[in-house]
Formats: C-alpha cells, sequence, structure tokens
C-alpha cells in the first residue's frame, strides 16, 4: 500500500516553512543578478513611495522650510556630536538623517542582504509583504568630491552619494544614501530599478535564514541597542541565546 501525501496532509507550519525556503532560494538567485557596487539596495517593509522624509507627512513642502529645520538642529545638535568628525554640510546632514530627522536623503545599501532585513521589518499597521529595490548606480549617477563641494542643497538631480563615516551604523550597513532636490516629489526611475517582494508571511523566517548568515540586528545597529534587539528576538523566538 503506498502512502499518499497531499498538501492537506502536510501541517500548516510546515507548508510555510517550505515555501518561505523557496522564497529565500529565490531572493538568493535574485541577488546574484544583482551584484555590487553596480547595483545598490533599498529594503521596505511595504511598497511605498521613493520620497524622502522631508517631503512625507507634511501640509506643504517648502526648501525655505527644511532649511530652517536643518540649521536648527545643527545648532542645538552641535553639544552633542563629536565636532572633529563633522564639519560640512554634508556631515551634519547625514547625522541628521541617522538620527531621524526628516531629510532630502533616503536611505540604501551596498549589501543585499541588509536590505532584505529591514524589507523583513513589519511595517506600522497590517501585515505587509517586504519589497527589496535594486537601482542600478550608473542610471542616476554618484556624487564625486567636486559635485559634493556645492553642498547637498545645490543640486539639480538626484544622485548618490557615500557618507563619510559619522555613526557606527551606517558603516555596518554598507550605508549610502541618494540625495532628493525635490524631496516633495515621488522619485520615479524609468530603467535601472528592479523589485522583489518578500511576501508578509515568509518574513519571520528569512530574517531567520539572516540571522544564519550573520545579518541581525546586532550587525546592522553595531551598538548595545542591536545587541538588546536581537537577544530579545531571540528570546520571543524560542532560539538558543548563545
Amino acid at each position: 500500500m503506498t502512502l499518499k501525501i497531499t498538501r492537506r496532509s502536510i501541517p500548516a507550519h510546515v507548508v510555510l516553512r517550505i515555501a518561505a525556503g523557496q522564497t529565500w532560494t529565490e531572493l538568493l538567485t535574485w541577488m546574484r543578478r544583482h551584484e555590487s557596487p553596480r547595483w545598490v539596495f533599498r529594503g521596505q517593509s511595504q511598497k511605498w513611495p521613493l520620497k524622502p522624509a522631508a517631503g512625507r507627512g507634511v501640509k506643504s513642502y517648502s526648501t525655505a522650510r527644511e532649511l530652517q529645520l536643518f540649521d536648527e538642529f545643527r545648532r542645538l545638535a552641535s553639544p552633542f556630536v563629536d565636532r572633529s568628525a563633522v564639519s560640512t554640510s554634508w556631515d551634519w546632514l547625514f547625522v541628521a538623517q541617522h538620527h531621524g530627522l526628516p531629510t532630502r536623503l533616503l536611505d540604501w545599501t551596498t549589501n543585499p542582504l541588509v536590505a532584505a532585513y529591514f524589507a523583513c521589518q513589519p511595517p506600522a499597521r497590517r501585515k505587509r509583504d517586504g519589497v527589496l529595490i535594486a537601482v542600478e548606480t550608473s542610471s542616476v549617477g554618484v556624487l564625486d568630491t567636486a559635485a559634493m563641494e556645492a553642498g547637498p542643497f545645490a543640486l539639480s538631480k538626484p544622485r548618490f552619494v557615500y557618507p563619510t563615516a559619522v555613526a557606527a551604523r551606517i558603516t555596518s550597513q554598507r550605508g549610502l544614501f541618494s540625495v532628493h532636490p525635490q524631496p516633495e516629489k515621488n522619485w520615479i526611475l524609468k530603467k535601472g530599478l528592479e523589485r522583489f517582494e518578500i511576501p508578509a508571511a515568509h518574513k519571520e523566517l528569512i530574517l531567520g535564514y539572516l540571522a544564519g548568515v550573520g545579518v541581525d540586528a546586532a550587525m546592522i545597529m553595531a551598538d548595545i541597542d542591536g545587541l538588546a534587539s536581537n537577544l530579545c528576538w531571540r528570546y520571543r523566538g524560542g532560539m538558543a541565546i548563545q
């Protein structure tokens, strides 16, 4: 007598693990087709437009008001930063972005596994599919030293910029930014952009696969907050602590 195995006879958690494993395999294949540094990556916990925080959630955007916000941050944050490491307007903009101030920057990384980690985070509301975005750098352009001398508020078109090492997390995440002269507008790329979606139901298992290759909160944040976040995730998930 031959035992016939059907989908109905397999427990739901096993079906989920098989499906997530297939997503993980497809993700790795997708990554191999988008090798850095030709491509850079952004992970989003749900699908939303490519729009910097300075242009989101405000009644009416103006460059003057953005500059006012930035100047006030520089004035008040000065006692809390290492002035030997933060001197130019670019340095201050990187620090402001790092600490959550609305700026004209969007976060990217040269490491697709880091982008996958952020894509697998839970969104603010309801379960949503995560998305990895890959952009070919040549389709946008990277600022050189000469272009940067004009400052972050002198650009006419979006460009990528590699930051100075003003924060450990930027370095650990292999971070870079895109700079948006019109942050109130969605950034729409007609070429050089590709996406990979991660189903909401697969996120937690994908996070486990990422942790298995060393990409977890402790690596992403590179500080005591990241360490605590990683241990909390392991504790709540019933995983080994050590």
